[in-house]
């Protein structure tokens, strides 16, 4: 059964996308099928990080509905799928993340595990990627404001849970 590991903090800077991309590349290299998908549709990296910034199809196409979510999948040359981001600043206009919910059984099909690089913070774009989550893992790093970001963030996840 597939299942989908957020990657996701209270604050940014801290190290989401290197341990998303590195959790994948782990999987990966066990012989195990992994998606990771860029979550941070305002600001991301993945692509960046693994030498595929423009594509010609990705998630932020998805959730516009101008694209399949099939489409936007490219294979890294390590093996691990991908669906990066765009980094165009006219999509910024266009961020749909409310739309994530709607490929959770896409991304399930694509790969037995997806690793989702989420937004940092607790608005309405982080949201929507933890809302996706069948795992989460909250990352921080040892300075007061990103524990307390963390701890605060933690302390919503609880709440979210038993809703």
């Amino acid at each position: 059964m597939s299942r989908i590991i957020v990657i996701t903090s209270g604050k940014g800077g801290v190290g989401k996308t290197t341990t998303a991309i590195n959790l994948g590349a782990a999987i990966n290299y066990f012989g195990e099928d992994v998606l990771v998908v860029d979550g941070n549709l305002s600001t991301p990296n993945v692509g960046i990080h693994l030498n595929s910034p423009e594509v010609p199809v990705n998630l932020n196409h998805v959730l516009n509905k101008k694209s399949d979510v099939f489409e936007a999948v490219y294979e890294h040359e390590s093996g691990m799928k991908i669906i990066p981001a765009s980094l165009s600043i006219k999509e910024l206009d266009n961020l749909r993340p409310e739309r994530l919910k709607n490929c959770k059984k896409d991304f399930k099909m694509i790969s037995k595990y997806v690793i989702v690089d989420s937004a940092a913070g607790l608005g309405e774009e982080a949201r929507a990627a933890i809302d996706l989550a069948d795992e989460l893992i909250i990352v921080t790093n040892p300075e007061m404001p990103a524990i307390t970001d963390a701890l605060r963030q933690l302390k919503l996840q609880s709440k979210w849970a038993s809703l």
